[in-house]
């Protein structure tokens, strides 16, 4: 099993004591000399960790003050028992959604993929990032069938694709079959995913049908597990 570098245990231990309230909004942080005697790190490695957390707004840091934990913690909450785009997700707690590094490209199926859209032929698949505040927080990949997506994505692609498949297409997803996953290191996706987000990632395979039950698009939708809250309804 690959051991974990020494700033990432640093980095989830940190995550830790906040989720568990030993550390709280707020709060001031020790100094450096004293936060690296206290893991038994050098200063390097425990600068990594902490720019780390910075990055993804868990901590703050106010020059000539010290470094604190963020008053507001990144956390996008998602029900899954209501159908939203991430960007969606990601405005509806207050902060700002765009998009980095889009691609689109054809390529063979794979078996999963033909077996849940109900096809053999080729397919489309559009890759991208999203970010809320500037902070990467999710990597995913939508996956259509070639004749469903056709030349539609050509000149490239940017926004939601719920609104692009309704304006574009005239296709209105009515729902989608959702499986949470653990994400290993065993694919190059997977691998690629926690190279693009870091730190500890969950999976979510969807499959968006439309109003006649036909499959529209499958989605490989990685998320960032610090920011993301999954809430499921259960009566």
């Amino acid at each position: 099993m690959e051991k974990k570098p020494r700033y990432i245990l640093v980095k989830e231990e940190i995550e830790r004591r906040i989720q568990s309230g030993e550390l709280e909004p707020g709060d001031k942080l020790p100094s450096e000399p004293a936060l690296a005697k206290q893991f038994d790190v050098s200063r390097p490695t425990l600068r990594e960790a902490l720019k780390m957390l910075q990055r993804e707004g868990v901590l703050l840091s106010r020059n000539g003050v010290g470094t604190y934990v963020n008053e507001r913690p990144f956390s996008i909450e998602n029900s899954l028992n209501k159908l939203r785009s991430l960007g969606e997700m990601i405005q509806s707690v207050g902060y700002k959604v765009s998009e980095a590094d889009v691609s689109v490209y054809t390529r063979e199926a794979e078996p999963e993929w033909m077996e849940k859209l109900r096809t053999d032929e080729p397919v489309v698949v559009l890759e991208r990032i999203r970010t809320a505040d500037g902070q990467k927080v999710a990597f995913y990949y939508n996956i259509f069938p070639r004749e469903i997506a056709g030349g539609h994505f050509d000149e490239g692609f940017s926004g939601a694709i719920f609104d692009f498949l309704d304006r574009k297409l005239g296709i209105r997803i009515a729902y989608a079959l959702t499986e949470i996953s653990a994400v290993g290191t065993a694919s190059e996706r997977d691998r690629k995913a926690a190279e693009v987000l870091g730190g500890e990632l969950i999976l979510l395979k969807q499959l968006h049908v439309d109003e006649n039950d036909r499959p529209v698009f499958y989605s490989l939708d990685y998320l960032k597990s610090s920011a993301f809250k999954l809430v499921v309804r259960r009566d």
